[in-house]
């Protein structure tokens, strides 16, 4: 089933042009399909699944655009999301909300259960961009984001992106900070001691349990085009300081223009 979607996709990003609802000589409104490959699925200083496959469909019209992505990896216990965008830009300002719904979570896979512990995040965005870097922030404001003590955690994430040319490729450095303790969860296992059995609670943390910087990024970018669409391929070094990880990553891109 996967193979077919995969396929599916590629004719869709092979369009042969982005598709528009007016004509070529009024472009205001548009669609494009977009496809990564992606040798681990990397989302905010989080390792998320292996090789992975991300399709994405987006409409735009005048600043306000609409975009869906998805990940699916080929493992059992590889993370499955769908991320439904709604955002509007100007003057290179943005603010936007985004539905994060991740498979498991809820037993049943329900897509259309939107209990406050079930399988949705709702985030608001706001940011400003330009040709010298970009700031973004992000702040979980309803849905499954509660501290370990039960309390809402309001999981805020900024990122700071600065890109650059240099030896014929486009690179992009990238650092992520949160700075508070974010959601959260506590589990309690049960390890052999040498009189008695002992119970060790382990936590785990969105981002961190406090100001963290929790993603520190270079990523190095080859454009290729051809007549009907792009092909970026990027090769990427990630480091999650906060908890001492590193990886190495790359993919590719293929999408209209």
């Amino acid at each position: 089933m996967k193979k077919i979607i995969l396929l599916a996709l590629m004719a869709i990003t092979l369009l042969p042009a982005t598709v528009s609802a007016e004509d070529n000589d009024n472009q205001e409104f548009h669609a494009q399909a977009g496809l990564d490959l992606v040798s681990k699925y990397m989302w905010r200083g989080t390792d998320m699944a292996d090789f992975s496959i991300q399709p994405s469909l987006g409409i735009s019209w005048k600043g306000l655009s609409l975009t869906a992505a998805a990940s699916t990896g080929f493992k059992d216990d590889d993370i499955e999301d769908l991320d439904v965008t709604l955002s509007y830009s100007r003057w290179g300002f943005n603010i936007g909300v985004i539905d994060y719904w991740t498979k498991d979570v809820d037993e049943k896979n329900r897509y259309f259960y939107y209990d406050s512990h079930g399988p949705h995040q709702f985030e608001a965005n706001l940011g400003y961009t330009c040709d010298y870097f970009s700031l973004q922030a992000y702040t979980m404001f309803a849905g499954n984001d509660f501290k370990i003590n039960g309390k809402r955690a309001y999981s805020t994430y900024i990122e700071l992106s600065v890109p650059f040319k240099a030896g014929g490729l486009d690179w992009d450095a990238r650092v992520g900070i949160s700075p508070m303790e974010s959601a959260g969860s506590a589990v309690t296992r049960t390890v052999q001691g040498l009189l008695r059995d002992i119970d060790v609670t382990e936590k785990f943390y969105q981002y961190g349990e406090g100001f963290t910087c929790n993603m520190a990024s270079v990523r190095a970018t080859k454009n290729f085009e051809f007549k009907y669409f792009k092909l970026p391929v990027f090769a990427e070094i990630n480091v999650n300081p906060y908890l001492q990880k590193a990886y190495v990553l790359a993919g590719v891109t293929i999408s209209t223009f």
